[in-house]
């Protein structure tokens, strides 16, 4: 393990905070590529150009933190860099260079692609910041950061009437979760003293239950289900998923909710441990685990329900993504380092399997599609790859053996299991998340029957696909596959680092 540093100087905390700078600086980059070519030329500067150069940042970003950058506490313990935080970095900055990626294949040219790239670069920001927080303060500013840029980049396609209004519904529902969240915070200070996790665990961990450090909980619960998008808060989901554009949406379902669930996991298991109370069936007592439980079931039978009668693919991967996150809720509950591990797993792979079907879902529009299953139609005949793509990261989704996806819900739910006290532990949650995913069977072969079991209509068209699309979606289906067949170095990597 390397040393830890604590900053003393600016040097040491530009070290530390290396990525973040990287990426801040590159947003200022395209911002004054954009400004200079819009003064200098008639022409504006190419929407290609812009996003290469939001693409060296993100990968340069992604070297420093793997060869460069060493562990330590930022001074005033509001911020750190542990082996854990590294690799989950690294896997949200992998699914927003595919997100960016996205955007390369887009057909689609939006106005303001200066201020596009640097809002998107600038809530990837907000998302490192969030995983590597560890003050109230800083968490709520990083998860601040990432909402408002992604507020504005949901309704970029002004042209569109829809999207400005799913832009103003996401902002006022995520302002009321903002409140909520500060109001929370502002009542675990009051109880505890402190704004610092461990501090505030230290703090408490002699305390008996008191009605207010409930309240500040229940309140943060609520403001923290909205940024991951589990019921009964996943209302602004299905108009986004469907309404921003493609990256934008890629973005929230993928590496969104990497960021989300590693900070929820670490505020309420590096704060509140000695307050979590018991799920057993057997044994109920209070605290913050029965209200995640309840969480969990509430996302994965909404969730899934709703997606069964969705005919708008969109809405269809919304739904199902309230779903997954009451699948990953169940990992929250297990203590690391089994549990953060394997939730971090799961949503990291879901994250790419998410990628790659909004790569084919922009693939169908680009070609004439409407977003429902009728632009499914036929498709074994108008693309046998991508029906062969389809197939696999639906499988993956669903849970379905050789795919990553079923390896990484079965370890969610092993860690639910042992991360229990009692040899049954969470077994009636965990029955239920069975009969979810067996739900969710339903939708997911259902887009595959019409992708595979239907006619070609007379007059289509064989589908177009160009360099960049095909690049993506064959990157992700690759990574499902590998990681479904040699999962033991990632799996095992995390495990390990996130334990330290």
């Amino acid at each position: 393990m390397e040393p830890l540093i604590h900053t003393t100087t600016y040097g040491d905390i530009l070290r530390l905070t290396g990525p973040e700078w990287i990426l801040v600086i590159t947003a200022l980059v395209v911002l004054a590529a954009s400004f200079i070519r819009s003064t200098t030329s008639s022409a504006p500067c190419s929407t290609r150009t812009l996003t290469w150069i939001s693409l060296a940042g993100t990968v340069l970003a992604g070297g420093v933190l793997l060869f460069n950058q060493p562990l330590g506490i930022v001074k005033g313990d509001v911020f750190f860099v542990s082996e854990g935080t590294r690799w989950v970095k690294l896997g949200i900055l992998l699914l927003a260079a595919l997100s960016l990626w996205l955007h390369l294949g887009t057909e689609k040219r939006l106005n303001h692609q200066g201020e596009f790239h640097a809002l998107l670069l600038f809530a990837v920001v907000g998302m490192l910041l969030l995983v590597g927080a560890d003050h109230l303060i800083l968490v709520f500013i990083a998860l601040e950061l990432t909402a408002l840029s992604l507020y504005v980049l949901t309704g970029f396609e002004k042209n569109k009437s829809i999207s400005s209004q799913t832009a103003y519904k996401y902002f006022l529902i995520g302002s009321v979760s903002a409140a909520l969240l500060l109001y929370g915070f502002s009542l675990i200070y009051g109880v505890s003293g402190h704004m610092h996790l461990t501090d505030i665990q230290l703090a408490i961990a002699s305390k008996p239950a008191d009605s207010l450090l409930a309240l500040g909980l229940v309140m943060a619960l609520a403001g923290f289900g909205f940024k991951i998008a589990a019921a009964p808060f996943h209302m602004w989901a299905p108009d986004v998923y469907q309404t921003a554009p493609t990256p934008v949406s890629s973005l929230i379902a993928s590496a969104s909710k990497v960021a989300g669930f590693f900070v929820l996991g670490r505020f309420l298991w590096g704060g509140f441990a000695g307050h979590a109370g018991s799920i057993q069936w057997t044994n109920w007592t209070s605290g913050w685990l029965p209200m995640l439980g309840l969480l969990a079931c509430l996302s994965m039978l909404i969730g899934n329900l709703s997606a069964l009668k969705q005919m708008n693919l969109r809405r269809l991967l919304a739904y199902s993504a309230v779903a997954h996150s009451g699948y990953a809720l169940l990992g929250i509950t297990s203590p690391e380092p089994l549990g953060p591990s394997s939730v971090s797993f799961y949503m990291l792979t879901y994250g790419i399997s998410i990628v790659g079907m909004f790569g084919l879902l922009q693939i169908l529009d680009q070609n004439g599609g409407a977003g429902d299953f009728k632009s499914l139609e036929g498709l074994r005949f108008k693309s046998g790859w991508m029906a062969a793509c389809l197939m696999i990261l639906i499988l993956s989704m669903a849970g379905i053996p050789p795919m990553v996806g079923f390896l990484a819900k079965f370890n969610l739910f092993i860690a639910a299991l042992k991360g229990s006290t009692e040899p049954m532990g969470l077994i009636l949650l965990v029955v239920l998340a069975l009969g979810a995913s067996a739900v969710s069977l339903y939708y997911y072969l259902k887009i595959l029957k019409t992708a595979f079991c239907t006619d070609q209509a007379e007059g289509d068209q064989s589908i177009q696909i160009n360099t960049y699309q095909f690049t993506l979606v064959s990157f992700t289906v690759i990574g499902v596959i590998i990681l479904g067949l040699f999962p033991g170095p990632i799996l095992s990597r995390l495990t390990h680092a996130i334990g330290i």
